[in-house]
């Protein structure tokens, strides 16, 4: 049996596991409903286990509160660190282009013509896809031939959010949005 010491360690890949697995129930359960809602119900299962372990850990250790509280947030942090990878990781899948055609060429039987293959990837195609894709979930409303924003508050408030992982990584010298352009030192006359 594992020792509580040990037993915290491991509370983060124990939230992990169980996102992985609740992940793969819940989209066995939603069918085609879209990536997403699955994703959100694994991340909840995993925080739920991840935070049951940690405490279950902490029970007995004799330590102060303020050392309890630290390595309960300590897990916390590991566990939604996790858990930003394992969206990512399944993100990519679902939203990249490289592996769409991978895929399309492993349903073909591995061999397609270079026209075939670029004929799924039009500019136009994927815009239209992605339009798409944002009117069924309600982000892009169409009125009269005419779109219009939708319900943005989540996207936006997602953005938000990686906005701050960015800039706590990559620190003052992130900025976001395509205003965002280097800048060129000046060099005054004289100068070597």
């Amino acid at each position: 049996m594992l020792n509580d010491d040990a037993l915290l360690a491991l509370a983060p890949l124990a939230g992990l596991a169980a996102y992985c697995l609740a992940h793969l129930i819940a989209c066995r359960v939603a069918g085609h409903r879209g990536p997403y809602p699955p994703l959100l119900a694994g991340f909840l299962a995993g925080l739920v286990a991840g935070v049951a372990v940690s405490l279950w850990a902490l029970r007995h250790m004799a330590a102060s509160p303020a050392d309890l509280a630290a390595l309960a947030a300590m897990n916390l942090v590991a566990y939604l660190a996790l858990a930003f990878g394992y969206f990512n990781f399944i993100n990519l899948n679902v939203a990249s282009l490289r592996i769409r055609m991978l895929q399309e060429l492993l349903a073909c039987g591995g061999r397609m013509s270079k026209e075939q293959l670029l004929g799924g990837c039009d500019a136009r195609e994927v815009a239209a896809l992605r339009i798409a894709r944002l009117v069924r979930g309600g982000h892009l409303l169409e009125e009269q031939g005419r779109f219009k924003s939708g319900k943005v508050a989540r996207f936006l408030w997602l953005a938000r959010v990686f906005d701050a992982v960015r800039w706590i990584i990559l620190g003052k010298r992130y900025a976001s949005g395509p205003a965002a352009a280097p800048v060129r030192p000046t060099i005054k006359e004289g100068s070597p």
